[in-house]
């Protein structure tokens, strides 16, 4: 569950521990529409975008949340 946008405003990199390789993998992935990690991007960007009234603030919380679930 979501509490607060300043949950997600991480003091270092999202990405941060993964591979060229692998990163380079997953945007593709992301950019195809493709499932990544346990998926529901749209479904969190919506309710997020709905709780902060921000379209832009939804995407950004999906995309932490995105790369913090991926298995490193």
């Amino acid at each position: 569950m979501i509490t607060s946008f300043e949950e997600f405003i991480l003091e270092k990199k999202a990405s941060e521990g993964l591979s060229k390789k692998k990163k380079s993998s997953i945007v593709k992935k992301a950019k195809k529409g493709k499932n990544i990690g346990k998926g529901g991007f749209d479904k969190l960007s919506k309710k997020a975008a709905k709780e902060y009234s921000d379209p832009e603030i939804g995407k950004k919380v999906a995309a932490a949340q995105m790369w913090k679930n991926i298995k490193r």
